[in-house]
């Protein structure tokens, strides 16, 4: 038989739920210790916060109900079960959270390569146009000096002009075909000008709707990171609202088990195992981004580029502000069309790749606000950074583990915001660099080279 504990006289944990009786189910001996074990193990991924409150559904036991069920074994075991479906409940609701951020990213990422084909397209017109507006120039240049040829002023015209020249007979017979040519085909000299000017008029039309369908799309893509950035910081809160429920509900069970814990006890052992789980994790993604990052030239007089425990800087041009996105790399594929690596197709590739070990730092290319960093379809992991005047980079293919900023962080120029990856559509660890103007691509070499940067 076992005596409910007298009430403990300091207040309860600031965790609000709804009381609820507690129901009994049929749980063995063992499962307070599982339970329990299961908490701390998987619940507690984060420090939690203890005054905000968890999300309404699915809640674990009130603080209320967990102090009387002390008292009863069977009351005790039941609470243990109830704590264990909200864990579960509570592992659910992150994953669906976390699952809507990434499907937000993947729709981003179509909506770029969206843009990306269009702009190609459009590029495509664009210069064929060009080269059709300077054949219809060079048409009509042909014809005005061949109707000037055959209307020159003077006594004779161009066959008089012949005649009187002092040429000898050969020269003048020829110069007289050669004329006579002239007037035959001025007729049809005057049919390839115009046929050349509705070829240049059409092309420059087509060009026209080609630039605003891009543009359209580059208005679509805008609206995509607006609702990629909604559900990255939706669910950011969620993740972070359940890390919290996880840790309650594991201070939860430790009251459960061990009935000489105070309530206030058992949270703090709760936020103490969180922080030791964080810091441990912290160390473990540092330990693996400094044995990922490749070691220095040998006299070179370099130091190992520092790893997202210690993010380290690459200085700026002092005159642009401007920096590279990466210090030192072992392959590099530029801007332009190719042929995917993966896929096959021959596309515009919209940026820049530097090949460098997993780890190796990245670094943001100028000041600017992060408008977008978490999962983005086939570029793994994209961060997006604002740098004012229309002007934005863009970094793919890193972990999400290697993301070392977040939505709305200012940057300077410089700052390792993130490590090199092969998460996405990527055949290896590399860097996947983008320039963008109002949302357009641009070569990002030349852009920076623009401004300084080598």
């Amino acid at each position: 038989m076992f005596r409910r504990p007298a009430p403990s006289s300091a207040p309860l944990p600031a965790v609000p739920s709804t009381p609820r009786p507690v129901a009994v189910r049929a749980v063995s001996r063992a499962a307070p210790r599982a339970v329990v074990a299961a908490l701390l193990v998987v619940g507690l991924a984060a420090v939690p916060v203890l005054a905000a409150p968890a999300p309404a559904q699915a809640a674990g036991p009130s603080w209320q109900q967990v102090l009387d069920a002390r008292g009863s074994e069977q009351a005790k075991e039941a609470a243990l079960a109830d704590i264990q479906v909200a864990l579960e409940a509570a592992s659910t609701r992150a994953a669906d959270a976390q699952a809507a951020a990434d499907e937000a990213g993947a729709a981003l990422t179509e909506a770029q390569l969206a843009v990306d084909e269009a702009t190609g397209e459009y590029e495509t017109v664009k210069q064929k146009a060009e080269a059709a507006r300077a054949d219809a120039d060079a048409a009509q240049v042909v014809v005005g000096q061949a109707a000037a040829l055959l209307a020159r002023p003077g006594s004779g015209g161009l066959t008089g002009d012949l005649l009187s020249s002092g040429a000898g007979a050969e020269d003048v017979l020829r110069d007289l075909s050669m004329s006579t040519k002239i007037g035959q085909n001025l007729s049809t000299l005057r049919d390839r000008a115009v046929s050349a000017e509705n070829l240049a008029t059409s092309l420059a039309d087509q060009a026209e709707v080609a630039l605003a369908e891009r543009d359209a799309l580059a208005d679509e893509a805008s609206d995509a990171l607006d609702d990629a950035v909604a559900a990255s910081d939706a669910a950011q809160r969620d993740v972070a609202a359940v890390d919290e429920e996880k840790a309650t509900l594991a201070a939860q069970a430790a009251a459960l088990q061990d009935d000489r814990l105070s309530l206030e006890q058992a949270y703090a052992s709760a936020q103490a195992q969180a922080a030791a789980d964080a810091a441990a994790a912290a160390a473990a993604a540092r330990a693996a981004a400094a044995a990922a990052a490749p070691a220095p030239a040998r006299g070179g007089g370099g130091s190992r580029p520092a790893g997202p425990g210690s993010p380290g800087t690459s200085v700026p041009d002092p005159g642009t502000g401007w920096v590279a996105g990466i210090r030192s790399y072992s392959s590099y594929q530029a801007y332009g069309y190719r042929v995917h690596p993966i896929t096959g197709a021959y596309k515009l590739h919209a940026g820049a790749d530097f090949g460098a070990s997993c780890g190796t730092p990245i670094y943001s290319v100028a000041a600017g606000t992060v408008t977008y960093a978490g999962a983005a379809g086939g570029y793994g992991n994209l961060i997006i950074v604002d740098h004012g005047n229309g002007i934005s980079s863009a970094y793919g293919h890193m972990e999400r583990s290697g993301i070392y900023v977040a939505n709305g962080q200012s940057v300077s120029a410089g700052q390792n915001i993130a490590g090199v990856g092969t998460a996405g559509g990527s055949t290896g660890c590399h860097l996947h660099l983008e320039i963008r103007r109002g949302g357009i691509a641009t070569d990002p070499v030349a852009f920076l080279a623009t401004k300084g940067v080598r």
